[in-house]
């Protein structure tokens, strides 16, 4: 039996809030039994100049540092990832970007950076 799940990011079923630097949409779908895996998730961020994990996400987290792996694509924009061991990239729009734990993220200029992430 086949199956389709759709969801919208302007409904999402998560929100991060970034206040004047920005925000982030969550939304998941899935399929059981699917086989090629039964969920995937995406994050839709729209960060604003002056966005940096340093200032909005590690004062609400207790980690020095990004503990998750990414996937992301950059729509539009540029953002800079330092890893901890000093190693920096910096993606504008069109790079597509796979990024372990251990990394801080700013974004660069003063163009809004619009990144999907799954």
């Amino acid at each position: 039996m086949a199956g389709i799940e759709q969801k919208n990011v302007g409904q999402p079923d998560e929100e991060s809030d970034y206040g004047e630097h920005g925000a982030s949409a969550k939304v998941s779908v899935g399929i059981p039994g699917f086989g090629l895996g039964s969920e995937s998730t995406v994050w839709l961020s729209t960060l604003r100049p002056g966005w940096s994990w340093e200032r909005n996400i590690k004062p609400n987290v207790p980690f020095e540092s990004c503990p998750l792996h990414h996937r992301e694509y950059v729509v539009a924009g540029r953002i800079r990832y330092v890893m901890d061991d000093g190693t920096a990239v910096e993606a504008s729009a069109g790079d597509h970007l796979l990024i372990d734990p251990g990394h801080q993220a700013e974004v660069v200029g003063d163009e809004t950076c619009l990144l999907l992430d799954w």
